[in-house]
């Protein structure tokens, strides 16, 4: 689970309401750049992604869940993909 969230401060308020949906994720499963580069805005997922291929362990087959929830109209986006064979 790739997330994007723009402040340590909706951290919590994610994972209650994951955990209150029944669609909770484990901890160990996220994944966030927001401590080391920050709110990259817009350009927060290509990024992340680009981060999680170099630094990750992954390997055909895994599926990455991609979440950025957008507080300002309270809204959430999702992307699902399938990691490939370069």
């Amino acid at each position: 689970m790739l997330c994007h969230y723009s402040s340590h401060y909706f951290r919590g308020k994610i994972f209650d309401m994951l955990i209150q949906a029944g669609a909770a994720i484990p901890e160990e499963k996220w994944y966030t750049n927001l401590y080391t580069r920050g709110n990259t805005g817009c350009a927060s997922m290509f990024i992340m992604l680009d981060e999680f291929r170099r630094t990750q362990s992954h390997r055909a087959g895994d599926t990455i869940l991609c979440m950025v929830p957008e507080s300002g109209r309270f809204n959430n986006v999702y992307m699902q993909l399938t990691v490939v064979e370069e």
